[in-house]
């Protein structure tokens, strides 16, 4: 089953995000997602979200640190193949899937810890 599979595209997801950093943002970290991928910048999340039907249709979302309003976390099961975290803004909600063996709880704590620092400045 590749499509569950780690096979650690981590340098496929860098050189990918690289191509939507502005001048002055560093690219920070990159974590895989069922289909896609989610990196963390020096000021934003940027994930991306294709569609599993048709290869050649993507979006990109850009998401401002001080711009998150909640995140959720939901971990599923033992036999489940993702745990999930929700993403709220004001525009709407966005739902990551993360492999089941993705360390999302580290991902979880690094972007609380965005949201929390962004959000005494």
């Amino acid at each position: 089953m590749s499509l569950f599979r780690r096979g650690d595209n981590k340098r496929k997801h860098i050189d990918q995000a690289q191509e939507f950093l502005f001048e002055g943002e560093e690219l920070e970290s990159t974590y895989g997602l069922m289909v896609d991928f989610v990196a963390f910048t020096s000021h934003r999340i940027l994930f991306v979200d294709r569609s599993l039907i048709s290869k050649s249709r993507s979006a990109v979302y850009s998401i401002p640190y001080e711009k998150i309003e909640e995140i959720a976390i939901e971990k599923t099961g033992v036999f489940a193949f993702s745990n999930n975290i929700e993403i709220a803004t004001k525009r709407g909600t966005h739902q990551l899937q993360f492999l089941k063996d993705t360390d999302v709880m580290e991902f979880y704590r690094k972007l609380s810890q965005r949201i929390c620092e962004r959000s005494k400045q």
